[in-house]
C-alpha cells in the first residue's frame, strides 16, 4: 500500500499529461508534447481532488535529453560567428534589467510589497537560483517572489511556442545527419556521465548545460553529430511540461488581488518588449524571428532551448543568448542586488 501511495500521484500526473498531449495534438496546437502536458497538468490539479507528484529526477532526464540535443549542434565556429554578437547581447541584457527595475518600481507603489521583494521578483532570471537567492536574503517575501518567476514560466512557455508557429520565415539552424536511435542512446548516457563534473563546477542548470559543453568537445572528435530522435524530444517535452505545470500550486492564488494582476501584467510586458527587440534583431542581424525572439524571451536557458528544438529555430544562437543572460545577472545583478539589500 506504501508503494501505491508514492506511485499513484506519479501515475495520475503522468495519464492527464498524456490526455493534454492528446488533446492538443488533435487540435493541431504547437509543441503538443509540452503545452498539451503543462496544461493538462496545469488546470486538472485544480479541478481533480487527487494528490499529485512529479519528481524532479524526471525534469532532469527531460534537461539532460535536450542538452544533449542541443550540444550536438554546437561547434566551436558557430561560437566564432556568435562573438559578433556580443556587444549587442550585453547592451541588451542592461536594458532589460533596467526596465525590469523601473517594472518593480511601479509594483512596488501598486502593491505595497517592499521594494527589493519587487526588484527581486521582477528580475527576468531562472526560477530556481532567484528563489534560492531570496531564501538566503532577509525580509523578502519569498512566496511573491515564487509566484512571480511561475507566472513568466508558464506566460512564456505557454505563449512564445504560439508566436514563434504563426511565423513562415526560414530559419539558420544546422542540419546535420538522420536521427539514429542507438547513437542517441548512447549521446544521452554519455551526457549522464558528466553532469556530475557540471554539478561540481557549480554550472548553472548543470543537467542542462553540461551535455551541452559535451556536444561541443565532441565536435573536436572524428564522431559525426546526428539529429535527436523525436521519441526522445518527446520524452523531454512531457517531463518539463508536466513538471512546469505543478509549479503553479493553490495557496499561490490566496495572494492579494493586486499581486496576482500585477504577476501576470509584467510577465505580458516583458513578453511584448523582447518581441518588439526580437524584431530589431531580424532587421540588424541574419536571424530569423524564431531564434531572435527565443534568444531575447524572459524565459530560462533550458525551456528556451527545448522550445527551439521543437519548432526548428537555431538553438544555438538561443542558448548562447540565454547563457550570457544568466550569467550577467548571476555574477552582476545579483551581487549588486545583495549589496543593496544589506544596505537597506
Amino acid at each position: 500500500m506504501s508503494n501505491l501511495h508514492v506511485v499513484f500521484p506519479i501515475i495520475t500526473v503522468f495519464l492527464v499529461a498524456l490526455l493534454g498531449v492528446s488533446i492538443f495534438s488533435l487540435l493541431s496546437f504547437p509543441m503538443p508534447w509540452m503545452l498539451g502536458s503543462l496544461f493538462g497538468v496545469l488546470l486538472s490539479q485544480f479541478l481533480l481532488k487527487v494528490p499529485y507528484q512529479w519528481p524532479v529526477s524526471f525534469r532532469n532526464i527531460g534537461l539532460a535529453i535536450v542538452g544533449t540535443a542541443i550540444g550536438q549542434l554546437f561547434t566551436l565556429e558557430l561560437l566564432l560567428l556568435i562573438r559578433h554578437s556580443l556587444i549587442f547581447i550585453l547592451i541588451l541584457n542592461i536594458f532589460l534589467c533596467i526596465f525590469s527595475i523601473f517594472l518593480a518600481f511601479i509594483i512596488h507603489r501598486v502593491t505595497k510589497i517592499s521594494l527589493p521583494t519587487a526588484i527581486t521578483a521582477s528580475i527576468p532570471g531562472g526560477i530556481s537560483q532567484l528563489v534560492v537567492f531570496a531564501e538566503e536574503q532577509k525580509n523578502l517575501d519569498v512566496t511573491v517572489i515564487t509566484f512571480f518567476h511561475i507566472v513568466r514560466v508558464i506566460s512564456v512557455v505557454g505563449f512564445i511556442p504560439f508566436i514563434v508557429s504563426i511565423t513562415n520565415q526560414t530559419n539558420t539552424a544546422v542540419t546535420i545527419e538522420t536521427p539514429d536511435y542507438l547513437y542517441n542512446l548512447f549521446i544521452i548516457f554519455l551526457g549522464f556521465l558528466v553532469i556530475p563534473i557540471g554539478k561540481k563546477l557549480r554550472l548553472p542548470v548543470p543537467y542542462f548545460l553540461t551535455p551541452v559543453i559535451l556536444g561541443l568537445l565532441l565536435s573536436f572528435t572524428p564522431l559525426e553529430p546526428v539529429a535527436m530522435n523525436d521519441s526522445f524530444l518527446h520524452i523531454a517535452q512531457l517531463t518539463i511540461g508536466a513538471y512546469i505545470g505543478l509549479m503553479l500550486k493553490s495557496q499561490s492564488l490566496h495572494l492579494k488581488k493586486s499581486i496576482l494582476i500585477s504577476g501576470v501584467l509584467s510577465a505580458l510586458l516583458l513578453i511584448t518588449l523582447t518581441f518588439g527587440i526580437a524584431e530589431i534583431m531580424v532587421c540588424l542581424y541574419d536571424m530569423d524571428f524564431k531564434t531572435s525572439f527565443l534568444s531575447t524571451a524572459p524565459g530560462g536557458m533550458d525551456q528556451m532551448g527545448l522550445i527551439a528544438t521543437a519548432v526548428h529555430a537555431d538553438a544555438t544562437q538561443v542558448t548562447v543568448f540565454q547563457l550570457f543572460r544568466m550569467l550577467f545577472i548571476y555574477v552582476v545583478i545579483l551581487p549588486i542586488l545583495k549589496w543593496y539589500f544589506t544596505k537597506e
